[in-house]
């Protein structure tokens, strides 16, 4: 099959459109993915936040985790995403201020470092529920009931 030299014309014409067209979508999906990576990483450095009272925010952080534990652990007995729904909701309102107190706090190093050490205890806190809600919370339900049931003296 003897192609003309039109025909040899035409198909790498075709091909080098095709190419072209490949490359400027391969080119566009780098340049969006990267503009996005770029801006995850520097859009926190360049906001802006509304100055809050450090202390009193860090305060308030330190004190919702500890009510975001009691509420985890109330909830513990509907299951994991229960309880983790529960210590998330339980951050609320003090957590929506997060970088606005970590941007305040960013003045002293005593300040930041204390506000490293909610930020690290939260999460810490939030993995402790994961991890009681599926290894404790059954073994505490089955010790509880053999102290009523089978163990108790006098039987």
């Amino acid at each position: 099959m003897d192609l003309s030299s039109g025909e040899i014309e035409s198909r790498r014409t075709g091909r080098r459109i095709l190419m072209a067209a490949y490359y400027v979508v391969l080119g566009l999906f780098i340049a969006i993915a990267g503009g996005n990576v770029i801006w995850q990483v520097w859009a926190p450095v360049l906001s802006r936040h509304p100055k809050v009272d450090c202390r009193a925010g860090l305060y308030g952080l330190g004190q919702a985790v500890e009510r975001a534990r009691a509420a985890a652990q109330s909830a513990a007995r509907e299951g994991e995403n229960a309880a983790v729904s529960a210590f998330r909701a339980s951050l609320e309102p003090e957590w929506s201020q997060s970088a606005a107190i970590a941007a305040s706090c960013n003045d002293g190093a005593e300040l930041a470092a204390a506000h490293d050490a909610i930020e690290r205890l939260r999460y810490a806190e939030e993995r402790a529920v994961r991890r009681e809600t599926n290894d404790l919370t059954p073994l505490r339900h089955k010790v509880r009931a053999l102290l009523t049931q089978d163990l108790r003296p006098g039987r």
